[in-house]
């Protein structure tokens, strides 16, 4: 193993991985990217112009960019074997890790910059990127990676605490002072930080393998999940919690026959992992607060909302076990029970969405719920139905 090439060649193998998956999906959803982000730009400067004008954009703004930013992950391409072979090696891995840092500053800054560019654009008409702008922005994202760096250091639940809450109102606020123009303040901030992160930096020398593992898996397993909305992704590692109450009340709510098993079980690996349970969460909370935002478009809002969650539960009849098939039920009983999980769960999400379009008068609110519900009908029995007998492995005969 040559240290000197080490880097480069974990690179290269990372990308020659993803432009498989990439150029698949490139192939086949750019027109969809397209047709969606244009679709979110618009409905987002309908949100701008509804909120209250006590709230600028500039908070909005910086809000996002703190989000934004929270997000980093280091990028090292370690790998759990290398915590045995590289470790004896770590002093001379110094010219590895300043190239990792750099990529991850590369990486951050082409984002943080492309993201800023496209929402500056559209509602700052007042704001000019400009040499020192631009400057700062580099010194945002190089105080966010050195502050991401140092919590492998970290040695118990309150440092991290105090650490992550010091990175989220210092990244804030920086932004928020940027974009209002308070160079004063931001420089402070900048600088105060810089002078902890060196002086933090020295004081420690050797590296926190498991650290390094973890963040680099997790960076990857991010991909994968991405990746994973279009097609199917095998070995994916998944996150649960066992959420005791709520699997309690589902449990009760499924009567206990030999056709419900499947559908018994799909409920219960959708509570509990944490990708699909919070991704139905997630939608469903930004379509209540579009739909009470805006309730004049808030039904286009709804269908989309119940389109995405549908394609994106789509995978989790994959995550059944083999074993699971020995069960003396027949192949379309299983397709049939995956059907009725999808069916309860988004008519679910779009009795819950029509809720906040129904707080507001409108003489069109039994005609949204027609609408809705033969959408979701025609789109779980067809459209699911179908991408059941392609992607679920389960289902194959």
């Amino acid at each position: 193993m040559d240290i000197k090439t080490l880097w480069s060649v974990r690179v290269q193998e990372f990308y020659r991985k993803m432009f498989r998956y990439y150029s698949i999906i490139g192939a086949n959803v750019v027109y969809f990217f397209l047709v969606i982000g244009s679709i979110s730009i618009y409905y987002f400067n309908l949100f701008l112009q509804w909120i209250p004008s006590q709230i600028s954009v500039e908070v909005i703004l910086a809000v996002l960019i703190t989000i934004f930013s929270m997000r980093t992950n280091i990028r090292t391409f370690v790998k759990r074997a290398d915590i045995i072979f590289l470790l004896p090696l770590e002093e001379k891995l110094k010219s590895y890790f300043i190239k990792s840092l750099v990529y991850s500053f590369t990486i951050n800054i082409i984002k943080l910059l492309s993201f800023i560019t496209i929402f500056v654009s559209l509602f700052l008409h007042t704001f000019n990127m400009y040499l020192p702008i631009f400057l700062v922005i580099v010194g945002i994202v190089s105080f966010n990676i050195l502050m991401k760096w140092t919590e492998q250091w970290l040695e118990n639940r309150v440092q991290f605490f105090l650490h992550r809450l010091n990175r989220l109102l210092s990244i804030y606020l920086m932004s928020y002072f940027l974009f209002n123009d308070d160079w004063t303040f931001v420089l402070v901030l900048l600088g105060v930080n810089f002078v902890y992160l060196i002086y933090f930096i020295e004081r420690k020398k050797t590296l926190n393998w498991q650290w390094l593992i973890d963040e680099e898996e997790s960076a990857i397993l991010r991909n994968y999940k991405f990746i994973n909305f279009f097609m199917d992704v095998p070995n994916l590692k998944r996150s649960f919690r066992s959420r005791r109450w709520l699997t309690m009340i589902v449990k009760k709510c499924i009567p206990y026959s030999q056709s419900s098993t499947f559908i018994y079980l799909y409920s219960h690996l959708f509570i509990r992992y944490n990708d699909y349970f919070y991704l139905y969460l997630r939608l469903t909370v930004i379509g209540l607060l579009v739909n009470y935002a805006m309730p004049t478009s808030g039904w286009f809002i709804t269908l989309l909302i119940l389109f995405a969650t549908g394609l994106q539960v789509i995978p989790l009849q994959n995550e059944i076990k083999e074993s699971v098939l020995l069960y003396p039920i027949s192949k379309s009983q299983m397709k049939d029970s995956f059907q009725k999980f999808v069916l309860v769960i988004i008519y679910a999400q779009f009795f819950t969405l029509y809720f906040a379009l129904f707080i507001h008068t409108s003489t069109a609110k039994i005609y949204y719920l027609v609408i809705g519900c033969l959408f979701v009908y025609i789109f779980v029995c067809f459209l699911i139905s179908k991408r059941g007998n392609v992607l679920g492995t389960s289902f194959k005969e």
